[in-house]
């Protein structure tokens, strides 16, 4: 069962990232235009108050400089200044904004785009920004309404994505992007968002709506079911010593009441031992 590990209150909360070097997680209130980050041992949370909303964002090589992923570009950002350099204009169409994201095992950030407006249209993508160029290509992967669950098995040769709207969770060779198949389907109320990655090769997902997380094996079976208080669970990451710890992100937007866990950030004991690093991007950010 999860418990409260910072009453923040996020609208949607997303993307929680755990880095190693800093003993720091990070996660995006995507509606609110802010970062946030708590560090181990101590409740106070850390804000960042950021130019627009940030979708998705990646660790680097250097602690104080992420690769984010803004509504309309990709840029890095300093921690320390606030200084922003860009990178690359989103290569969404008109109306999109980017959403999901994560750096592959090789250092390159794999994103989404998605329609900004509502009802949501099926007009959004899979890119990948190019750490060795900086150079961003669309990935030939079906068109998705809400793209989530982007993240990658340890030896790097799976990526696994989703379209919310689908209520399903693909996966496919990477990098050829061959052999596109179903994962595994969502059973029940829930919708898949956000997943990751641990070392034994099992996804983590979190269920919009379902008010749970589910580990799945590698074949898609399901191994074990967390359930939560927070009804729309965003994002789940494996943290702290021996990534033993699971966290995960939750929104209140849209809800007529919610409760004290609707937006905050959640912890459980995972009971796995099996830790898995952030893959950083791999570009230079001086």
């Amino acid at each position: 069962m999860f418990s409260i590990a910072a009453e923040v209150r996020n609208t949607l909360g997303e993307c929680p990232l755990w880095c190693e070097r800093t003993r720091r997680l990070y996660w995006t209130d995507i509606e609110a235009s802010e970062l946030l980050a708590i560090e181990e041992g101590n409740d106070a949370v850390m804000r960042w108050s950021l130019p627009e909303r940030l979708g998705s964002f990646a660790l680097t090589e250097q602690s104080h400089i992420l690769l984010m992923g803004f509504a309309s570009r990709l840029a890095f950002y300093d921690l320390n200044s606030g200084l922003i350099t860009p990178v690359a204009a989103s290569p969404g169409d008109t109306g999109t904004r980017i959403g999901d994201g994560r750096c592959d095992r090789a250092g390159n950030f794999v994103f989404g785009t998605m329609d900004d407006g509502y009802p949501v249209k099926v007009i959004g993508k899979f890119h990948r920004l190019n750490a060795a160029t900086l150079t961003v290509e669309t990935l030939a992967l079906p068109d998705v309404a809400i793209p989530n669950s982007i993240c990658f098995s340890p030896d790097g040769g799976t990526i696994y994505y989703s379209d919310s709207m689908q209520g399903k969770i693909f996966c496919c060779d990477y990098p050829s992007l061959q052999n596109q198949r179903v994962f595994t389907e969502i059973e029940g109320n829930g919708a898949p968002d956000g997943s990751c990655v641990d070392g034994m090769g099992y996804l983590w997902n979190a269920e919009w709506g379902g008010s749970r997380v589910v580990r799945y094996r590698p074949d898609g079976t399901t191994d074990a079911i967390l359930s939560s208080n927070g009804i729309q669970s965003t994002c789940p990451t494996l943290a702290g010593e021996g990534f033993t710890r699971l966290y995960c992100t939750t929104a209140s937007v849209g809800l007529s009441a919610p409760s004290i866990y609707d937006g905050a950030l959640l912890k459980a004991e995972s009971a796995v031992n099996a830790g898995l690093s952030e893959s950083r991007f791999a570009a230079n950010t001086v």
